[in-house]
């Protein structure tokens, strides 16, 4: 699950690419995480059990966009590792226990991007830095665009998607019964301050 995490700093780096994607302004222009209308999830599979679904409750991030410049773009994010629930609360203290997440030793997730690339209208791949447990690993993300007509240009709504390899992160724990691949899904909006 602790791969999940990383996910979620793909939610940064997805605001920022999408909204690349999704208008035309001329300037640099900075840009929130909108808390309330976000959700960070993963999940992962185990032998013998169902797929193990979670998420993750608190999270902040800030976007940089320069439309006619994407490669000056940045975004960076932190994850609340401790705020992870994974339906109940003695399976949640143990993903946030030192044989996955480690939360008293590593209390937060980070991804800081390094590069965005626009695919099309309404898709961009993200690629950036993912700190997890110590350990910082490239992470790719394909972010989808969600256009908010309602927003006048002040917001854009995205889904991001990636996996994670828990092993990349020292997360060794029940693999291979556990599988090390985490699916990770960032759905959010991205705020304009101007």
């Amino acid at each position: 699950m602790h791969k999940f995490v990383s996910s979620k700093s793909t939610l940064a780096a997805a605001a920022l690419s999408l909204c690349l994607l999704a208008r035309p302004a001329t300037c640099a222009q900075s840009w929130r995480i909108d808390e309330a209308n976000t959700r960070i999830a993963f999940k992962i599979d185990a032998v013998g059990f169902p797929t193990t679904q979670g998420s993750f409750a608190h999270y902040s991030g800030r976007i940089l966009i320069d439309f006619d410049r994407p490669a000056k773009s940045f975004t960076a994010f932190t994850v609340d590792s401790r705020s992870v629930n994974v339906g109940s609360p003695s399976f949640s203290d143990f993903v946030k226990s030192a044989a996955l997440l480690n939360v008293d030793r590593y209390p937060t997730m980070s991804f800081t991007s390094t590069q965005v690339e626009k695919v099309d209208a309404s898709t961009a791949q993200v690629t950036g830095n993912l700190t997890m447990l110590g350990v910082s690993r490239p992470l790719t993300l394909t972010v989808n665009v969600e256009r908010d007509p309602l927003s006048k240009g002040h917001a854009v709504a995205f889904v991001a998607t990636g996996k994670i390899a828990r092993s990349d992160f020292g997360m060794l724990f029940g693999i291979p019964l556990i599988d090390d691949t985490l699916e990770i899904t960032v759905k959010t909006r991205a705020v304009s301050d101007e």
